[in-house]
């Protein structure tokens, strides 16, 4: 009788140790695999933000946590910030290249959660391309989309942030 209650148990026990280490091997081969492939894709992206940059230097601040990550160009020509701001649906991630002089050189959205209805004409180029050329007050001016109101705040916001870490930055000396 006990062999009979004890054998299921020991059987599933074997075949999830099995399971764990497949995946655990698994998980050690592919893992580097994807990391390389992700520090792939933001060097792509920081690159479209600032073209004329050599390369990029994480910056090493206490950035408040709505700022994901900082870099400055080696050449001196611009800074990245990667900002996080609430929307409707949910968080808003935004990477914000700008040159040194703290004017926005390029803005784009890396991911959202936002319904696609009223997200697609915030997040469209005719709108976020208004952020370019702008300064930390000419943000305030760019006109709000109707009915996308919470979309609209979350991306402005998601710009603040990257302008209060660029004044962080440059308080700091953090070069």
């Amino acid at each position: 009788m006990k062999k009979e209650f004890a054998m299921p148990i020991i059987v599933l026990s074997l075949i999830c140790l099995f399971v764990t280490g497949a995946l655990a091997i698994s998980h050690s081969i592919t893992q580097p695999v994807i990391a390389a492939a992700a520090a792939e894709r933001a060097a792509v992206a920081m690159r479209e933000m600032i073209p004329h940059a050599e390369s990029f230097k994480a910056i090493k601040m206490n950035f408040p946590g709505t700022v994901y990550a900082a870099y400055r160009t080696t050449n001196d020509v611009g800074y990245i910030f990667i900002t996080i701001a609430p929307g409707f649906a949910g968080d808003v991630r935004v990477i914000t290249g700008m040159n040194s002089n703290g004017t926005i050189i390029r803005v784009a959205v890396l991911s959202h959660t936002e319904t696609p209805t009223f997200a697609a004409p915030v997040f469209a180029e005719s709108h976020i391309g208004l952020y370019s050329g702008q300064d930390r007050y000419g943000i305030e001016g760019i006109s709000g989309i109707t009915g996308s109101t919470v979309t609209v705040a979350a991306l402005r916001n998601a710009v603040r942030y990257a302008f209060s870490a660029f004044e962080l930055v440059m308080a700091g000396g953090a070069r």
